[in-house]
């Protein structure tokens, strides 16, 4: 998507490795819980989008089912450095995994979005491999349930911080 392109609003990008499985989750339970009238409009990216993954995780499908959200379509996307330095707010879904990739790959932008306190920084891990990477460790990992729960955890508490006319919000939309 272009800058040009984008609702108007502020702009709230919530990134991971893959734009698979968290980033996904995360934007769908923030666009489900925005009160009435909010003007931020979420999306979510990711830092090393392949084309190897299509649509989204079979685990983010089922968790937001389960909710009664309907799941976002289309395929994973990359974070481009126009949206990145356009955004309002920008969350990485996990500090140690995501913090090294954004500073190498946009780390002008990004120092400028730490420097006006425009970055959150999480720690939930991606689903554990099927398969070790030839030659290297696993990384951490997070079972789907704690993953979406923790999720659901930090965009509810995300709500409360960047939507403040609502003063509690559950996971659905505010009165």
């Amino acid at each position: 998507m272009r800058v040009d392109d984008r609702q108007p609003g502020k702009h709230l990008i919530f990134v991971c490795t893959g734009n698979y499985y968290r980033s996904r989750i995360a934007e769908a339970l923030f666009r489900d819980g925005l009160p009435a009238g909010s003007d931020w409009e979420p999306v979510s990216r990711g830092l090393a989008v392949t084309g190897a993954l299509r649509g989204l995780a079979p685990e983010a499908r089922d968790f937001l089912e389960s909710l009664g959200i309907v799941p976002p379509s289309g395929d994973p996307a990359p974070l481009l450095v126009d949206e990145l330095a356009a955004a309002d707010h920008v969350v990485l879904l996990n500090r140690s995994e995501h913090e090294p990739m954004i500073e190498r790959e946009f780390r002008a932008v990004y120092r400028l979005l730490l420097a006006k306190n425009a970055i959150t920084l999480w720690n939930v891990f991606d689903l554990p491999q099927k398969k070790p990477a030839w030659g290297k460790e696993l990384p951490p990992s997070q079972p789907a349930p704690s993953a979406t729960e923790h999720i659901r955890f930090a965009v509810k508490e995300l709500l409360r911080q960047l939507a403040p006319a609502c003063d509690n919000p559950p996971l659905s939309k505010c009165p």
